[in-house]
């Protein structure tokens, strides 16, 4: 290989590889977009606790458990042109009311390989999930347990994780029309949440994730005591997780590692020119 060939090719992978390092971008409908979905929107105080171990650099990020950096950002519209830029839409909590412009929005992301958290809830908190033929009836309530990978992952072994509140099931023949996966069952056998890779749930798809309940992964202390939803400790392996955090973490990071998310333009145009320069001087060799 000639010197200006081995330049292009370092250059190609060194673009490749910094877009499979760059941050991972998670965005959600603020309060003010999605005002009927309370405390649970994405800036409200029940997240909090979620966004904040995201962002921690010792669960995701160099020499974390998931060696990924993940940033968080509210979005105040969700549209295609706000959802333009980010790796994942959190839904979380939204009402029905927000069916329409909002839900056809994230389907578009979605389908065009962008990855979606869905935390629904009961059958008035699942637009998006019912869009995508995934709508939430009721449960006992009971709680949950799974394997992998949300159940058994990269931070560890989650085992009786609680639902609380309005609590919701979804079904398992929907989930097996669209080629997804059970991802932990209730102790009455009811299906509590579901999970595709890219691609699985359609062509070009990002990555899918259905919670039946959002207080499976919300953080509610300040309502029902100590015992209430996920609490995500200070961070790390050993960091005090309980196992709704450990299950939301797993989760997640199944997610980013197995979503739907491409390079930036720059990066694959130079990747492409690269190496399409190193197999024209190939050939003419």
């Amino acid at each position: 290989m000639t010197t200006l060939a081995k330049l292009l090719a370092g250059a190609a992978l060194a673009a490749l590889s910094f877009s499979a390092n760059a941050a991972y971008i998670v965005g959600g409908a603020s309060g003010a977009e999605a005002s009927g979905s309370g405390a649970w929107a994405w800036d409200g105080s029940y997240m909090t606790g979620f966004r904040a171990a995201l962002a921690n650099p010792l669960n995701f990020g160099p020499g974390g458990v998931v060696n990924r950096s993940i940033v968080t950002t509210d979005l105040t519209t969700v549209d295609n042109a706000s959802l333009t830029g980010i790796d994942m839409f959190v839904g979380s909590w939204n009402t029905d009311a927000q069916g329409g412009a909002f839900s056809a929005a994230v389907m578009n992301f979605f389908l065009n390989g962008g990855d979606l958290l869905l935390l629904q809830d009961d059958d008035g908190h699942d637009p998006i999930g019912s869009a995508l033929g995934m709508s939430t009836t009721p449960s006992t309530g009971s709680d949950s347990n799974g394997g992998a990978p949300l159940y058994n992952g990269a931070f560890g072994t989650a085992s009786n994780v609680h639902q609380l509140y309005l609590v919701g099931q979804l079904n398992a023949a929907d989930i097996a029309a669209h080629h997804g996966h059970v991802g932990g069952t209730n102790a009455s056998g009811e299906v509590t949440s579901a999970y595709w890779a890219a691609g699985e749930y359609a062509v070009g798809a990002g990555a899918l994730f259905i919670s039946a309940d959002v207080d499976m992964i919300a953080t509610t202390d300040g309502v029902c005591g100590a015992l209430c939803g996920a609490h995500y400790g200070t961070g790390g392996l050993g960091g005090g997780m309980d196992d709704n955090a450990i299950y939301a973490l797993n989760t997640f990071s199944f997610l980013q590692s197995n979503g739907g998310s491409v390079p930036e333009p720059s990066g694959i145009l130079l990747a492409a020119t690269a190496l399409g320069l190193i197999m024209m001087r190939r050939r003419k060799a």
